[in-house]
Parts: structure tokens; sequence; C-alpha cells
């Protein structure tokens, strides 16, 4: 299918949710950077504080410093893109440094980063003189197609993640898809499960589109990862329209998450947010087979999806469903329905692009031994972490 023409040399939306909007631009090439301070100068800050990823480029870290203080003082703080370190006390550090370099309710932060450093700085921002301006500058595909488009902050506690968080709207997102070209190929295919999960949940008929596209090589031209930005912007809109806390039909959005959180927390991070999703899904999918809503063909599509991704399709070895269990009761979608014991709370699908939902609810609530079905469905001991 050929690229819309609005779409070759980069795309302008406005993303709306209930009754708050904010600007969303993907751009790439030698005019990006003169774009970026046009649209940074109409902020009329007197200050940015840049939390950045530390292991960023040096590079590219300078070059936004660079552009950001053509147009008002400001500052860098770093900060490490682990989950491990998505906590209340970094936050509390990155708050005191921005306050002693003079950070006002004028100012704006500046997430530069990936999903974690968006929380951060995202929450950050949020909670600065109870709300300062906050403008995302991902340097991921996952930042850029996903992250962003909620308007979610949030840190991880003790328990679990993204426990403690609150809702803030950026005032911009600025995509510039050159960020990406240094990436390792597993950053786009984890990214990318989460399209896929914007595909099977919410826009199925988009997926013999999406099919012909995927690579396992990950290579893609920046008109292909637009128009997966583009339809990553129209699924998460059409959910979240009237939605923009994603407590009711948003919450389709978690859909994988449940398993997949567990993976992540009980990895250290170290398995790639995306990937997690998507071995969530399939776990998820299994369940629903199990309970008779979802048929054999549409578990199946979820893996063929994944599978021309490239994704990993089965958790990494010396992960084991006692230990998944475990996380997963304290997963932060508890509380949307009355709590059952020896149940767990799923967003699960009857059919790609619909949720099941008894009572009404977009939550099914799991017995135990049904979830252990589906988490002994994705175990594995053939896939190791360190993949290329």
């Amino acid at each position: 299918m050929p690229l819309p023409a609005g779409l070759r040399s980069g795309l302008d939306r406005r993303v709306r949710f209930g009754d708050v909007s904010y600007d969303f631009h993907v751009r790439h090439g030698r005019t990006a950077w003169n774009d970026l301070r046009t649209r940074l100068d109409a902020l009329d800050a007197d200050r940015f504080v840049v939390v950045t990823d530390a292991g960023l480029p040096d590079s590219l870290v300078a070059a936004t410093k660079v552009a950001l203080g053509a147009v008002a003082p400001t500052q860098v703080v770093k900060a490490q893109a682990d989950e491990t370190e998505k906590t209340l006390g970094v936050l509390d550090q990155l708050a005191e440094r921005a306050l002693e370099s003079g950070i006002t309710r004028r100012s704006v932060v500046v997430a530069l980063g990936g999903g974690v450093i968006g929380n951060i700085a995202g929450l950050l921002a949020a909670l600065l003189f109870r709300g300062v301006r906050l403008v995302h500058l991902p340097t991921t595909l996952l930042g850029m197609s996903d992250s962003v488009l909620s308007l979610k902050q949030a840190v991880n506690s003790r328990c679990g993640k993204n426990h403690l968080g609150t809702f803030h709207t950026p005032a911009l997102v600025w995509n510039n898809l050159d960020f990406l070209e240094s990436l390792p190929a597993d950053e786009t295919r984890s990214a990318l499960c989460e399209m896929i999960k914007n595909v099977l949940g919410i826009v199925p008929e988009r997926y013999d589109e999406v099919a012909g596209m995927l690579r396992t090589d990950a290579c893609y031209s920046p008109e292909d990862i637009t128009r997966f930005i583009d339809l990553c912007v129209d699924a998460k809109t059409s959910v979240m329209r009237d939605d923009h806390t994603e407590k009711h039909e948003a919450l389709v959005l978690e859909y994988g998450h449940t398993t997949g959180h567990a993976a992540e927390l009980l990895t250290g991070g170290r398995l790639r947010h995306g990937f997690a999703i998507g071995i969530g899904m399939l776990a998820a999918a299994r369940m629903s087979r199990e309970l008779g809503l979802l048929d054999r063909s549409d578990e199946q599509a979820h893996r063929r999806l994944l599978e021309l991704n490239g994704a990993p399709v089965q958790l990494p070895e010396g992960i084991d469903a006692d230990s998944v269990l475990e996380v997963i009761r304290l997963d932060n979608k508890r509380g949307y329905v009355p709590g059952r014991t020896g149940a767990v709370d799923f967003i699960l699908l009857e059919e790609l692009g619909r949720v099941h939902r008894p009572d009404g609810k977009l939550i099914t609530q799991v017995d135990e031994d049904t979830v252990r079905l589906g988490i002994e469905s994705v175990l594995s001991d053939r896939y190791v972490l360190a993949r290329v």
C-alpha cells in the first residue's frame, strides 16, 4: 500500500483525549532541529530542564542542549533508563537538581529518552509547583508510538510497576526519527509489539496491512516508521477520546500488560517492555481460549504477527509460573471490580478487536489455575536475554 502523501515528509497531528489536547509531530532530516526551535520558542519558557537518559550518546544530548539553549537557558540532568531506577528516591534527587537550577512555574521539563525517562520526567513535571509544562522528545520508537500517547506518568513502588503516579498532559510531543538510527534492532522489534497489541485489540482491520509490512530484520524506512506511529495514534485516540484516564474503554491498552509487567519486574527490566507485553498477550490469548472466549485461529493470529516482527514468543529461562503469579497478584489493575479470592484481573479478548466484558466491565476475573495454564504456555528454557 503506498504511503499517503501527507506522511512522506513527516506527521502533524493534534492529539485529543477528552477536554485535553496537544500537538504531536514527527520529523526527520536536515530541517528537523529548526522546526523544534520554532515550536519551543512559541512556549515562551524562561528555562528548560532536560531529564535525559544517561546512556544516550553525548552528541545527541549536546545537540539537544544547543537547540534548546538557543531559545532559553537549559539545564541537563541525567537518570538511568532502568526500571530499577524508576523510583521516588530518584525523582526526589532530580527535583532537587531542577530546583537548584532555578526552575520556575514558567519553565518546561523536557523528557529526552525512552519510556522510562518519559515517565520519570512526566511525573517530575506534574509534581513541581503542582504542575509545570512538559515536552517529550522521545528517542525510542516505543516512546514515539506508545508511551507519549498516554497521559499517565508514574514510577514504581517496591511492590510493583507504576504504582505511584498521576496524569499530566504534555505541551508538545516532537519526534525526530533520526534519533532511531543508532538503536539496536531489538528496540524496534520491542516497540512494534505494542503496535501489534493495538492491531489485535483495537484495529484488527489493519491486520493484513501490518502483517505485510513487518520484517524480522527490523529494517524500515522513515516512511514505514511514520505509518506505524500514525496507526498507533489512530488506535490510542479512538479508545482514549472519552477516557483520557484509561479507566474504561481505554483499559484495552492494558492487554498483555498483566503478565508482561510481571516478566519485566522479574528480569529487572532486562526483558524489553514490548517483548514482555507480546509474551503477555500470548499468555492472555491462551487463557481466553481455555475459557472458551477466543478460538484457535485468533490465538494463532497473535503469534503470527509477533513472529513476523522477529519478537520472542516465550519467557526467558529462569522464570517460573509461581514467580509470575506472585507478582501479578499485586498488579495495578486491582480494584476496578471487587476482588475475588483465587482469581486475577485480566483484560481478555473474545475475538480480535473485541474485549470480553463480563457485566459490562472490561475486567475478567480469571481463576489462578487458568492463569497458570496461560503462563506455562509461554515458559521456556530456550530463549535467553542476551539476544542480538
